[in-house]
């Protein structure tokens, strides 16, 4: 769960991959162990990419990279959850080639436009249980299905946050339609998560789902202040109060370290809810009262926003604003080692 050492030992496993050469094909080995190659990069390319796009560093993942191992059977409508999740992997690493360039540090509108395009034709060209929640046959089919969508639209929510950026050049209607399409992926990448808890909760362990769930929340509770953010985030926080106070140990030097790190998320998602209660006299910091059952959320096909949760369009507000706002992100958790609030350098 901390991010340095993570950091640290994913730099020291890539250079290995470089080594053993896993970023390139050879013909000197047999296909079965060709395949094991590339399943291993990929695996590593998938962990350093998120840091990638998560700390905005560098990665060398994307220079050069091997085919993705594709089984000799898989056809379009029909590709496995780890095919896919490799597809979307390739897909990120193209963004943060284009990202190298300078002057290129913000994507265009038509390239915004043809990365949603990818993504909506990878996630329609996944197997049947990836995509729909009726043909789901398993415990694994559902967490598949859950961690794909999660991904996909964390994601997605990426590549639409120049909308977010009063400064970005944009058009007003087309940052209407991207910030639509930023907020929505934003809220089913958070709903994902929720989901994936309830199926399984050893599943929402996951270093990278969590991060991407909880910067997804603050990111979204900043620029979007509506009834249905915070039902959301009510099922965020119950899911986070779960890994914190799993062992029943209320004493904050007796957790783990990962329960450390999350309970500093959960403080400061708490801390801003109230903060927006007392700045707009709203019921926001009321915590829903509502229960959740495994398996019993909706979840659509791909990136489309959940049914249970109602468009945004209307109901977007200016970011927040004080200091001390700013100064509860400034100071969000180890984990996820937000960007400080004043520009200068980074919270570490």
């Amino acid at each position: 769960m901390n991010a340095g050492a993570s950091y640290t030992l994913l730099g020291m496993t890539e250079r290995m991959c470089l080594v053993l050469g896993l970023h390139v094909e050879s013909s000197g080995f047999s296909l079965a162990e060709q395949e094991v190659r590339r399943r291993v990069w990929w695996t590593m390319a998938f962990q350093n990419s998120h840091f990638s796009l998560a700390y905005d560093r560098p990665s060398i993942t994307m220079v050069s990279q091997p085919e993705i191992p594709f089984d000799p059977k898989s056809m379009p409508g029909h590709r496995s959850y780890f095919e896919t999740l490799c597809r979307i992997v390739s897909l990120a690493l193209e963004v943060l080639r284009s990202r190298m360039y300078p002057g290129s540090s913000q994507t265009h509108i038509h390239e915004i436009r043809e990365y949603k395009q990818q993504i909506h034709r990878m996630l329609a060209e996944a197997t049947p249980h990836l995509r729909y929640r009726d043909n789901c046959r398993s415990l694994a089919d559902h967490i598949e299905r859950t961690e794909l969508r999660l991904h996909s639209s964390y994601l997605l929510s990426v590549l639409c946050r120049i909308s977010l950026d009063p400064h970005s050049h944009l058009e007003p209607p087309r940052r209407a339609m991207i910030h639509e399409d930023c907020i929505g992926s934003l809220i089913n990448t958070i709903d994902a998560f929720v989901e994936l808890h309830e199926i399984n909760s050893h599943c929402s362990r996951s270093w990278i789902s969590l991060q991407r769930s909880i910067a997804s929340a603050f990111l979204l509770v900043a620029n979007d202040d509506s009834p249905q953010t915070w039902q959301l985030i009510d099922r965020l926080e119950i899911v986070l109060a779960d890994h914190v106070y799993e062992d029943g140990d209320l004493d904050h030097n007796n957790r783990t370290d990962s329960a450390k790190h999350l309970s500093s998320s959960l403080r400061a998602l708490r801390e801003i809810r109230e903060a927006f209660s007392a700045r707009t006299g709203s019921s926001a910091g009321q915590p829903s009262s509502t229960t959740y059952s495994p398996l019993v959320l909706p979840s659509p096909p791909s990136v489309e926003p959940s049914p249970n949760m109602p468009s945004t369009t209307n109901a977007g507000l200016q970011p927040m604003e004080g200091v001390s706002m700013r100064n509860i992100l400034g100071r969000v958790s180890d984990v996820m080692l937000f960007p400080s609030m004043s520009g200068d350098h980074p919270v570490v």
